[in-house]
């Protein structure tokens, strides 16, 4: 698990670096005219975003791929009548498509296990809080766009095994109230958003090794919040 969390973070930094060098090269107006003016578009870069976020094993890129392909091929091939006014919607739809895809990806159970093991909650457009109590908790996903939830498991004991939660927060946000013991590994890949750890230091010193919960999904422009109860 470290090592996809390093990987994340190594693609991350070279998407950034990639742009950064893009930017100022342009500025001083050092691009080599040979070189075709939409290999440093915002399409290229929607590409590269989704790629390397595909590479480290979140499907969410593909999000990214397809917008920024499907922008880039009028550049490429000749597209006289093709007017972005008109294809943005094609964003939203795709963004509806990876949300119920997302949906419809089944959480792996046991027989004995029940409901409140797992969370699943999707916030579009709005808010929501939900409460949980379990005494064998999972873990579950976590579905952000423009919108956010507050997730309270204070009164929740983890599972033997630990929990894994599967984020996506996209223009959006959640906020985890947790107990001061549980022992947190964010292993989300974060773009043009934050991830934070807002629990005392004191709180924090208390976390018990076997009581581990796993953050990880995809955070872009969002964030996502830990707190403790």
């Amino acid at each position: 698990m470290g090592n996809v969390n390093n990987n994340s973070k190594a693609w991350l930094g070279i998407v950034l670096v990639a742009m950064g060098g893009y930017f100022l090269l342009r500025n001083l107006d050092l691009i080599p005219s040979f070189l075709p003016y939409y290999l440093f578009g915002w399409e290229m870069i929607m590409i590269i975003i989704g790629g390397a976020m595909v590479v480290t094993g979140r499907r969410e890129g593909f999000i990214f791929l397809a917008i920024g392909g499907f922008f880039l091929l009028p550049e490429i091939f000749y597209w006289p009548r093709f007017r972005i006014r008109d294809w943005w919607p094609l964003v939203l739809i795709v963004i509806g498509i990876a949300i119920v895809l997302r949906r419809r990806e089944p959480v792996i159970r046991s027989a004995e296990d029940i409901d409140e093991d797992f969370v699943d909650d999707t916030s579009i457009f709005g808010g929501s809080e939900k409460s949980f109590s379990s005494k064998n908790f999972k873990g579950g996903k976590i579905t952000s766009v423009f919108g956010g939830s507050t997730i309270n498991f204070s009164e929740t004991e983890i599972a033997e095994e630990g929990a894994v939660i599967d984020v996506f927060c996209l223009f959006g946000g959640n906020e985890l109230i947790i107990p001061n013991d549980w022992t947190v590994v964010n292993e989300s890949f974060v773009i043009f958003g934050g991830y934070a750890d807002k629990r005392a230091r004191s709180a924090t010193e208390q976390n018990d090794p076997k009581k581990v919960l796993r953050i990880k999904g995809s955070v872009i422009f969002g964030g996502s919040e830990v707190k403790g109860a």
